[in-house]
């Protein structure tokens, strides 16, 4: 049986407000993407894709998986990305932000993201906190509100 989310007037609301418009964009970076596993399922909707981990047998296992011509990777840190000011898309990390120095990690983040550009962070649990300067209020009300919403019958 499927799950009935986003039908009341609340949550359609949140969901609008808050959701990503689906087209394509040019760069999007996986940030300590490991193996590659998230780093592939970003493809089709980006022109370049990098995986970004700092370690480097994680590296191995991406590189020997099959992946498209447009996924590729790079060996660094999460707080130090190789890319220029306002050039990124999106900024991913897929069950890794909670091994990253967050306050840096955020910091280059905001860098490297262009003007409406967007940072995911995918958790396997939402019971966390982030802190970046002035708008960690900001960040952790809407997270709570979406999370609040999408939990209501």
């Amino acid at each position: 049986m499927a799950v009935r989310l986003f039908e009341g007037k609340e949550q359609a609301a949140a969901y609008l407000q808050y959701r990503v418009s689906p087209k394509h964009f040019n760069l999007a970076a996986d940030v300590g993407c490991g193996s590659g596993q998230g780093t592939i399922l970003l493809a089709p909707y980006f022109t370049k894709v990098v995986g970004i981990d700092i370690s480097p047998t994680q590296l191995e296992m991406a590189l020997v998986q099959s992946h498209p011509p447009n996924v590729s990777y790079r060996q660094g840190p999460a707080e130090e990305l190789p890319f220029a000011s306002g050039e990124v898309d999106l900024v991913a990390a897929m069950t890794a932000a909670h091994w990253f120095d967050r306050q840096n990690f955020l910091r280059e983040a905001d860098r490297v993201l262009k003007p409406g550009g967007c940072l995911a962070l995918v958790s396997y649990t939402m019971d966390m906190e982030l802190e970046y300067g002035d708008v960690s209020n900001t960040l952790n009300d809407i997270s709570k509100e979406v999370l609040s919403l999408s939990l209501k019958p």
